[in-house]
């Protein structure tokens, strides 16, 4: 599942947008699509926390470094958040629109239980990265 997850993101980069299909959404898809709501919603909130402990942290402390490298971490990752075929775009005023619109032709051959576990190891590395930053800050996970 890992190499499956690592070729995806690979190939994956950028979300995609198309218009909606009109079909019955499986139980796994569902799922898929709940976990990718809630994974933006996460990130959104995770990326405020960090700015914020950005503005908070000297660069002289320790912890900068590391901070920096939760951020790069967090870039790499939002990459990994792509759109799922079939559903709508759905960008708040302001976000970036931009999509590689050959990213969901690709997804669309993935069952919908690829799907499901692609969205699961996406929401385990944000966890992850939500993980390392309460341990920076002295939290615990």
């Amino acid at each position: 599942m890992r190499i499956l997850y690592i070729l995806l993101i690979a190939a994956f980069t950028l979300s995609s947008c198309s218009h909606e299909h009109h079909h019955e959404v499986s139980a796994e898809k569902a799922e898929a699509i709940a976990i990718h709501d809630q994974c933006k919603a996460d990130s959104k909130d995770f990326h405020r926390k960090l700015a914020y402990q950005f503005s908070q942290t000297p660069q002289t402390d320790s912890a900068f470094i590391h901070l920096v490298d939760l951020d790069r971490r967090f870039v790499k990752w939002k990459k990994t958040l792509v759109k799922l075929p079939g559903t709508q775009c759905n960008h708040a005023p302001g976000e970036d629109h931009v999509h590689d619109h050959a990213a969901e032709a690709a997804l669309e051959k993935l069952s919908d239980e690829e799907l499901l576990g692609l969205q699961k190891a996406i929401r385990e590395e944000l966890q992850n990265l939500i993980c390392d930053f309460k341990t920076i800050i002295g939290e615990d996970c």
